[in-house]
């Protein structure tokens, strides 16, 4: 994976391309796809790893480069990437939603950034868990988190256990559950987690026996009555819409945006 002794990329090298290519897309065709992007050493020595000399690419345009066939003025890259809070507050989809602008997952989220963001918009009383992989939806900026579990219970194949958004985008959560059902996210997670992975399973606990945000997205498989409410199982179908792209159009049609 590294190559040979001679042609090795450096120590930290994959973890700091992991990160570019959550954050960036490619520098020539604009492909954001996470597994078909690649990270280019501009000057061509895999042992200067500054961000100064890295750029991500996508498979095709990578290989381009290599053969000579492709000439671009590569851009300049800041960790940094993008910001955990919201644009603004808002009441409506309008303030804060642009059907121009593409929607990119950010996979590999750092857990910090990732709780962080579930401290600064989750209401009430709730204890964050830790998850084994987060997805960050970014929409100029970071709107929303997915955290995923290895199941410790029941034979499901994965758990869904964060889906956070700030309450101020109105719509921002019907927006991220569909980023959920997509094939990107199902490939992400099947890539992290070494296996097959067709559904998400989430438990919640509501007052009432039905929890609106996910109606249209899952379907509800468990019901067990409590003191104060519910403890309510759903399962998500992973993979039922094609594209990112797909989604976003799913959500203005609904949305009438």
């Amino acid at each position: 994976m590294n190559g040979s002794k001679e042609n090795r990329y450096h120590k930290g090298y994959e973890k700091l391309s992991k990160k570019l290519k959550s954050l960036y897309p490619c520098a020539n065709c604009g492909e954001s796809l996470y597994d078909k992007l690649e990270t280019h050493h501009i000057d061509f020595d895999k042992k200067n790893n500054k961000v100064s000399n890295l750029v991500v690419l996508c498979l095709k345009c990578h290989k381009k480069i290599h053969k000579g066939e492709l000439n671009i003025e590569f851009p300049k890259y800041e960790l940094s990437g993008f910001s955990v809070t919201a644009a603004c507050c808002t009441s409506s989809t309008k303030d804060w939603f642009d059907s121009r602008h593409p929607l990119k997952l950010l996979p590999y989220l750092p857990p910090k950034t990732a709780n962080d963001f579930r401290k600064r918009h989750i209401k009430g009383f709730v204890t964050i868990g830790g998850c084994n992989f987060y997805i960050g939806l970014h929409h100029k900026k970071l709107i929303g988190v997915l955290g995923f579990s290895n199941p410790d219970y029941g034979k499901y194949d994965i758990i869904l256990k964060a889906d956070t958004t700030p309450s101020e985008l109105e719509y921002s959560t019907d927006l991220l559950l569909y980023a959920l059902r997509t094939k990107e996210v199902k490939r992400l997670l099947e890539i992290k987690f070494n296996r097959k992975i067709n559904t998400a399973y989430s438990m919640c606990f509501s007052q009432h026996k039905q929890i609106n945000r996910y109606r249209k997205h899952a379907k509800k498989i468990q019901e067990k009555e409590k003191v104060g409410g519910y403890d309510l199982g759903y399962l998500f179908e992973l993979g039922t819409i094609p594209s990112m792209k797909a989604a976003k159009s799913e959500f203005c049609q609904k949305h009438k945006i």
